[in-house]
């Protein structure tokens, strides 16, 4: 069955979208629902081509195509060879010298957060208590993994639905975007 070829208006209206800091606490809900952590494609303006660079340099793996005997191709990603901008990015953003369209380039990038898989998925019978635990106790997420990176750097997505279809989206989420911090497979 495929999607109705029309235009999907207010397509994220019933998402709440909050960087992963303490001060967003109140702003989410206190209801059942999923959520995902994204790392925020968030760059100062007056200093885009640095930042993108060294968030690029951090990423330090990359993938690589691979066949086995049986002539399947399959993905590895190999640790240790950083991933740099091209040329023509480089050129790119360095061309873009007016503060307005910094400003712009800025604003798309972070909104162009959710197009990447989510860093992890999760189910919460309290989108707010879970927000919270996820922030301050060591077996959240940040205690896992964002002590690396600062709290900030992070989206926190969420989208309130009924508990009794969230365990369930929630399983069938991580099982299609597979992401990278999640334990559970299904």
């Amino acid at each position: 069955m495929a999607i109705e070829e029309t235009i999907h208006d207010n397509f994220f209206e019933n998402f709440i979208v909050a960087t992963a800091t303490i001060s967003a606490f109140y702003d989410i809900p206190d209801e059942p629902g999923i959520y995902a952590f994204y790392h925020a494609f968030d760059f100062a303006e007056n200093n885009l081509l640095e930042e993108i660079n060294d968030r690029i340099s951090r990423t330090v793996f990359k993938t690589k195509f691979q066949e086995d005997n049986s002539r399947k191709k399959f993905i590895i990603d190999i640790c240790g060879e950083p991933v740099t901008l091209s040329d023509n990015m480089n050129n790119f953003i360095k061309s873009i010298s007016m503060p307005k369209d910094r400003r712009n380039l800025k604003k798309l990038l972070l909104t162009c957060s959710i197009l990447q898989c989510p860093d992890y998925i999760g189910y919460a019978s309290s989108l707010q208590a879970r927000f919270k635990q996820h922030l301050e106790n060591d077996n959240g997420f940040f205690g896992k993994y964002g002590n690396f990176r600062s709290q900030d750097e992070f989206l926190f997505i969420c989208f309130p639905c009924s508990g009794n279809i969230a365990r369930e989206l929630e399983s069938l989420l991580i099982q299609l975007c597979k992401p990278k911090f999640n334990t559970q497979r299904s």
